[in-house]
Parts: structure tokens; sequence; C-alpha cells
């Protein structure tokens, strides 16, 4: 079978909304590569985008003892992001550790919700970076030590107050803790800095999204994709407001957009899983 060829048919398929024949065509390309975890990471992702969530587990779950030690940790990489943290998790169980397998390991146990384990993964690094500590205080706030969380979210936030990865995390560790007129304060102070920046309505956007006020969320989210196209954040939450109204296709097509200006965040899969549930 030629790989190239077929990948080709499949997706004209995809793209004209054949999707039966479509997913006939991807099995048949998992069975032909039935030993290249590399073709069946692309087959699994490929029945994901058509929805067929049995089809792409199945697939899913054949990669992990099918991968050679030099690619562990890529294949790790892309099970987590089409939504398999748990295969991901076993292919990095023979890897040869290091911080970039510690680091995704710790990212796979926090989407599988197995916090106390992902902050041991944490403590594993050598060079933590700023997303590894996002991730790991997220974990403590998960794990319910929500103080210790907002304490060290401050300090984070000093190191790198104009991060939004940082500023969403303060955030969402303040509203976890009960703490919400601080984080209500945080975010309209960081508004009023300047009302015009995409980051600060992103931010204001989340905020109301996880306080359950998805009308302003859709509103700031909108106003942030208006002044930064790029602003991933704001689509994600104007993706997470579109499902609530009941607009799945509209969501999907902000869930691709995601995708294409930043392939392999964590947001698509969520959008997606979203839009599932709520068929």
């Amino acid at each position: 079978m030629d790989k190239e060829k077929a990948l080709k048919e499949i997706q004209s398929n995809i793209k004209g909304g054949n999707t039966r024949p479509a997913s006939e065509q991807i099995t048949l390309l998992a069975e032909n590569f039935a030993d290249d975890p590399f073709t069946l990471l692309t087959c699994a992702s490929l029945l994901k985008v058509i929805e067929d969530e049995k089809g792409a587990a199945e697939i899913a779950a054949t990669i992990p003892n099918k991968v050679e030690d030099k690619d562990r940790l890529e294949v790790a990489k892309g099970l987590r992001g089409i939504g398999f943290p748990s295969e991901a998790e076993e292919v990095l169980s023979g890897a040869a550790e290091n911080d970039g397998v510690a680091r995704e390991r710790m990212r796979a146990l926090f989407d599988m919700r197995r916090f106390a384990e992902a902050i041991v993964s944490y403590e594993l690094l050598n060079e933590p970076t700023l997303q590894d500590e996002v991730i790991m205080i997220s974990s403590v706030s998960a794990d319910k030590e929500h103080d210790r969380a907002v304490e060290m979210a401050k300090g984070l936030l000093a190191e790198a107050p104009d991060d939004t990865e940082v500023q969403r995390c303060y955030c969402a560790v303040l509203s976890a803790a009960d703490r919400r007129k601080e984080a209500e304060k945080f975010v309209k102070d960081n508004l009023k800095k300047n009302r015009s920046s995409p980051n600060a309505n992103a931010l204001t956007a989340y905020y109301l999204w996880i306080e359950g006020k998805t009308s302003g969320a859709g509103a700031y989210a909108s106003k942030a994709i208006k002044a930064d196209q790029d602003n991933t954040m704001a689509m994600e939450i104007l993706a997470y407001c579109l499902v609530e109204k009941g607009k799945l296709q509209e969501a999907k097509i902000v869930a691709g957009a995601i995708n294409e200006k930043d392939p392999g965040n964590r947001a698509v899969v969520r959008i997606l899983d979203m839009c599932r549930i709520a068929k």
C-alpha cells in the first residue's frame, strides 16, 4: 500500500464529509502498517477527527508495545496530544529517565487526574520550565492543597507577571480555593492596565467561564480574538461558550483553528470531547 496516496484519499474524503469510506480507509491503513507506531498515531488522530472515538481508542491501545526505545518520548507526546494519556504513560514506562521523559509523564498523569503522582514527576525534573511549574501548581490545587497552591502561584506570578499561562494558573487556583474576590480583583486590575489588550481580555473571558458566566466569557473572548486572531486562550474559551450554546459545528471549527496555530494544544481535545458529550 502506498501510504502517502492513502492518506491523501482519506483527507479528501474527510474534507468532503464522506466519513464512512474514510473510516474504512483508515482501518485498512492501520492494518497495513500495524507495526509502525507513527502511522498508527496518524490513524488514531484521523479517527478522532471523524469522531470515531471507539476506533481511535482501539488503535491507540495497540501502540505501546510497538515502540522502539528511541521513539518512546515522541510517541508518548503524540498519544497524549490526541487524548490518550494512559497509553502515553505506558509508552514512557520503558524510557530512560531524563527531563523530557519526566516532563511528559507529569503531563500524562495530570491529564489522568493522578495529581499526587504528577507532583512526584515534577520533583524529578532537573531544570523545570515555567510551564512545568504551572502544571505542578495546578496539580497541588487539584489535590485540594488550596492554600499551598495559592502561595506557590503568587511566587510564580512575581517571577513572570506578564505570562498568560501563569496569570491563568493564579486565577484558577484562587477560584478553586474559594477566594473569588481576590481572583476577580486580579482580573479587573489586569484589564484596567490596558482594556484593549487581547491577553487581558482573554484572561477575563477565562475567569468568567470558570465562574459560569458564559455570555460575558464569550463577549470578552470575541474581543480578544478581534485584537489578536492567534490568541489561543481566547479561542479555547470561545469554543467552550459555543458548545454551551449548542453550536457544536462552530466549536469544532474553532478547535481546528487552534490546532492549525498550535499543533498538539490540549485545548483541541478538550473542545472535541465537550462536543461529543454534548451531542
